[in-house]
């Protein structure tokens, strides 16, 4: 089976638009790809934030038995347009995301098969040790130069970035650095838990057209590194309090 997830817990004019635009756009995906369409609100906070449900409710849906193994899981935030219905979310190893048009390893969307290597991915990112660890480690943000906790403004991201090693931000591409980042943070890298031949086994990176965060002339393109075409927007994720736009949909 293949399952789309998405959780949209908004209590502002944005669940709103999610159930008149964004929700019944992603059942015509679900619909053209084959695709068991799930609606989450999240229910109860895990650590006071709601990004964590981004793994926690793919756990307990794997826990009460409604993923199995083998099953494709793709989850999608509720700021995501599907700009494109014809593209199927690649997922060709255990675990897919993309690089964003803002360069980060973003939790935005992903895609998983769901197996014993998936569930410890799913498990680690919510890994009780590891967040008591790193939450109140301060580092550096290579362009601002402030220093702050990257876990508390990033959280399941943050997370994912100590598994595998990826610096808390790059000015250059990660496209262009090796191993796409992966094993570059050089100051926690006692910590990193993932080898190199074990992220290339397993983890697939998708072109940055699958998850669009800056995009020129709608955003201040501050942080516009890895630049998309409109036309070859796959899904347009507005990110960071932008406008929701209906034309993507």
């Amino acid at each position: 089976m293949k399952y789309l997830l998405v959780i949209a817990s908004y209590n502002d004019w944005r669940q709103d638009f999610f159930e008149q635009y964004i929700s019944p756009r992603n059942k015509e995906y679900c619909k053209k790809h084959g695709y068991e369409y799930l609606v989450s609100d999240g229910g109860e906070l895990f650590r006071s934030n709601p990004t964590w449900w981004k793994f926690t409710i793919p756990l307990k849906l794997i826990q009460e038995g409604v993923l199995k193994e083998n099953d494709k899981l793709v989850h999608l935030d509720a700021d995501m347009a599907i700009h494109k219905l014809d593209e199927e979310y690649p997922c060709v190893k255990n675990f897919s995301y993309a690089i964003d048009s803002g360069n980060t390893h973003c939790m935005g969307n992903y895609a998983m098969k769901i197996n014993e290597w998936s569930l410890n991915l799913v498990n680690m990112i919510l890994d009780e040790k590891r967040y008591q660890i790193f939450k109140d480690i301060p580092s550096v943000h290579e362009y601002f130069g402030y220093v702050n906790s990257f876990w508390s403004e990033f959280r399941e991201q943050a997370s994912w970035y100590s598994l595998a090693g990826i610096k808390r931000h790059s000015n250059e591409p990660f496209w262009n650095l090796p191993n796409f980042g992966w094993h570059s943070d050089n100051i926690n890298k006692h910590w990193v838990y993932y080898t190199l031949k074990e992220l290339y086994e397993n983890v697939q990176i998708i072109p940055t057209k699958w998850n669009v965060t800056e995009m020129e002339g709608e955003t201040d393109g501050k942080f516009l590194i890895n630049k998309v075409s409109r036309e070859d927007v796959v899904i347009r994720h507005f990110a960071g309090g932008q406008p929701w736009r209906k034309e993507y949909l």
